[in-house]
């Protein structure tokens, strides 16, 4: 992020949706940097070691307000042409395939995590579904059935991240 540009987005959405935007920023922070939105719209930050948490809940007439804001010192900076000064609505949107998907994705910045991304979508079964895309736009991998609730998706796609990253590759010879 350069200069003065600013990235700014809100949606409405369900909790499990705002979980997992959320669950990206904590993936960001973790991992040191953080990529907000996607494709031309992406920007990406640096986080340091050590950060500001501030935390406020109000309320204010028939409406309850949480804000959570990260604060740290900007680093220096070389100036960008391509880093954009706003996003898109964050709105869900239909792709061609005719499955949903949350346009408002936040994660790691890091190289290696930036290669793909997980998508969790509903299919036009009504059911969700994940799938690994890599970021030339070609599927890798994908749930393989539908599940009834989103959390299930998101928890199957949760036990593949955890437990395959050193699985074995065995080749079936019998062929």
């Amino acid at each position: 992020m350069s200069g003065d540009d600013e990235y700014e987005t809100e949606m409405t959405a369900t909790r499990d949706d705002v979980a997992t935007v959320l669950s990206g920023v904590i993936d960001g922070i973790t991992a040191g940097s953080i990529r907000l939105g996607d494709g031309a719209d992406a920007v990406s930050v640096e986080v340091p070691e050590d950060i500001t948490l501030e935390i406020e809940l109000e309320a204010e007439d028939d409406e309850l307000s949480l804000e959570l804001e990260l604060e740290w010192p900007r680093p220096e900076v070389e100036e960008s042409a391509d880093s954009p000064t706003e996003s898109s609505s964050g709105e869900p949107i239909e792709d061609p395939s005719g499955e949903y998907e949350l346009a408002a994705p936040v994660g790691a910045a890091d190289a290696s995590q930036t290669l793909a991304r997980f998508e969790v979508f509903r299919d036009r079964a009504d059911e969700w579904r994940w799938r690994l895309r890599h970021r030339n736009g070609n599927v890798i991998a994908t749930s393989g059935e539908g599940y009834t609730r989103k959390h299930n998706a998101q928890k199957g796609l949760r036990s593949v991240v955890q437990n395959a990253p050193e699985a074995e590759v065995v080749e079936d010879s019998e062929r």
